[in-house]
């Protein structure tokens, strides 16, 4: 059964964040002893508030790095980021402590209803994961933040920021002793709902907070928990394919060298749709093995998702609405290793696959529907230069990104072929300016006219089998316990194993990359370049990301302030102690 996670969110708010004008009245916490905390019910109402105000995708933080854009200002500062742009005026990032006082607020009162001892104990820690959730948030973006660990009243005094290593040593401290408080899983119904947050969901997110705090000792520790349980496990696909997937085995024919490159097709291609329908449907389910922490959601106006439909797709794929707000970027395409698994594609110039792209194109742009489909699906093709970019690459980059030419018969239009036409940029702003679109992730049945029901793994096995390989490679070496966890993840989308003979600065460079591929369009990237340094930011978040007709979709430009992201104007108004202690370089 899903959490009811709005239930009383409107009442939660008001009693935690009411503040007086010049009018005389009752404080909010008085206001919600009195009308609220009393049962049970009351408890599961609150800490369902908490659960709700969980963030799940992290696409907008990607849209800030090179594997990602957004060609629509009004939606965020992305493009302010990626050009140092960004100020303290118009600041990027979620400077709130809207889901650390919805915790203490539940911590405070939650000891005043009349329940079961030991529920009343998991709930509460419980809502301390969310609270420590909120604080790795602000940290990743900020550095130093207060802590916060009691309901402040409206009149309190405004406080300094804490040190990041308190920060830190807060979130980590936090998650471990919860982690020895929640259960392993929940039975199931009122009070017990399988969506609930466990042990290992609190580990998991300890190891990803370890990791980017560089703590390699307790990220590798947190990890192994998880693993070692056996609670959870990558997904994988079991019957047969089904009619739009059998379609596109047929046309990967066109993609990969199986029979030349004694590529076993059958496990390429369930490793291609296990890794893309782990989002998809009734998998999208706190019961997929690969679901350690879920963002649930229900199929009513209130709390579905639009960031998986409608933001994602083009006008010409939605049989509503498509925006294209966030496209993947050419950066990446390039980041997709070949069919080998260790190799990387030949970098061609801009000017180069501008003159590629233009001889295909002009062949292509006037076909009909019919004539382009015939042509998407011939050996003709791959006979031009454009498409030999897309040609025995990893599996994953055929399910997560949409290019020119490539069939998807899944898609939420059922057949579709993908066709990017530049001379209609300027004039519809729905359409990619990337020259590529995300499949990955997509709600391939959306709830309305705008959004998916679909659950989401806010935190997936996968990246907890990278943190343990990064973590344990930094910690020791590349070895056989990094190369068993990479190995994994390799299996399940039908690539080779990775490479044996590295030295430790190949791996890491190596796993690097690897993370990129595998956790793309989900966030990572803003938080992983910021923890590899700013050698690394400047190789990869400086200079022109082009489209396939050679236009500049943005030119990134780096500058070493953009590690930490600029206190808002609107904060230091509200506490002037911030004033003084604004983050370097703004």
């Amino acid at each position: 059964m899903k959490l009811q996670i709005n239930k009383i969110l409107a009442l939660l708010v008001l009693a935690a964040f009411f503040t007086a004008c010049d009018l005389e009245v009752v404080p909010p916490a008085e206001i919600s002893a009195e009308s609220f905390w009393e049962t049970e019910k009351d408890a599961w109402y609150a800490l369902n508030s908490c659960y709700s105000s969980m963030k799940a995708m992290d696409i907008w933080d990607e849209m800030c790095t090179d594997n990602a854009h957004s060609h629509k200002p009004w939606e965020g500062n992305f493009e302010l980021v990626q050009q140092n742009g960004i100020s303290t005026a118009a600041t990027y990032g979620d400077y709130s402590f809207e889901s650390i006082r919805l915790a203490n607020n539940f911590l405070k009162n939650v000891d005043n209803c009349e329940m079961n001892e030991n529920i009343k104990n998991r709930m509460k820690a419980e809502a301390r994961f969310f609270r420590a959730f909120a604080y790795l948030e602000l940290t990743q973006y900020y550095g130093k933040v207060a802590i916060i660990t009691d309901l402040m009243t409206y009149n309190a005094e405004n406080v300094h920021r804490d040190p990041v290593e308190k920060v830190r040593s807060f979130i980590l401290d936090e998650l471990e002793e919860i982690s020895k408080i929640l259960p392993e899983k929940y039975s199931g119904g009122y009070m017990n709902e399988s969506g609930r947050i466990t042990r290992y969901g609190a580990l998991a997110l300890r190891a990803r907070a370890a990791l980017y705090f560089k703590n390699y000792a307790e990220a590798e520790k947190s990890a192994k928990e998880v693993m070692d349980s056996g609670k959870h496990s990558l997904f994988r696909m079991t019957g047969a394919l089904d009619d739009a997937q059998k379609k596109e085995a047929l046309e990967m024919d066109l993609y990969v060298d199986f029979n030349e490159l004694g590529i076993d097709k059958e496990k390429f291609i369930r490793g291609m749709f296990s890794y893309e329908t782990l989002w998809q449907k009734e998998n999208a389910s706190p019961s997929n093995p690969e679901y350690v922490v879920t963002r649930e959601y229900m199929a009513d106006a209130n709390n579905y998702d639009w960031s998986r439909y409608t933001y994602m797709i083009p006008m010409s794929m939605s049989i509503h609405h498509g925006y294209s707000s966030f496209e993947p970027m050419q950066d990446l395409v390039d980041a997709y290793w070949k069919v080998d698994g260790k190799t990387m594609q030949n970098r061609i110039s801009a000017d180069q696959r501008a003159e590629d792209f233009k001889a295909i194109w002009n062949h292509a742009k006037d076909l009909s529907t019919d004539d382009y489909k015939l042509f998407a699906t011939s050996n003709e093709l791959m006979t031009y230069n454009y498409m030999k970019e897309f040609k025995n690459r990893d599996s994953r980059l055929y399910v997560t990104l949409m290019f020119p030419f490539k069939g998807w018969h899944g898609s939420p239009k059922g057949e579709f072929y993908y066709k990017w036409d530049p001379s209609v940029i300027d004039r519809n702003g729905n359409e990619s300016w990337t020259g590529f679109s995300y499949r990955k992730m997509v709600s391939i049945n959306p709830w309305d006219r705008f959004g998916s029901s679909d659950d989401y793994p806010t935190i997936r096995y996968a990246e907890v089998l990278l943190t343990f390989a990064e973590a344990h490679l930094m910690n020791a070496s590349y070895d056989s316990d990094v190369r068993a966890a990479l190995n994994e993840i390799r299996d399940r989308c039908g690539m080779p194993e990775v490479p044996v003979n590295l030295t430790k600065e190949q791996a890491i460079e190596f796993l690097r990359n690897e993370r990129r591929i595998e956790l793309a369009v989900e966030g990572h990237r803003y938080d992983d370049v910021r923890r590899y340094g700013s050698e690394y930011c400047n190789k990869h978040l400086n200079g022109p990301s082009y489209a396939p007709d050679g236009s500049v979709v943005i030119n990134k430009t780096w500058d070493d302030r953009l590690l930490l992201m600029p206190i808002p104007t609107g904060a230091i108004d509200v506490n002037p102690l911030l004033k003084d202690d604004q983050n370097p370089g703004y």
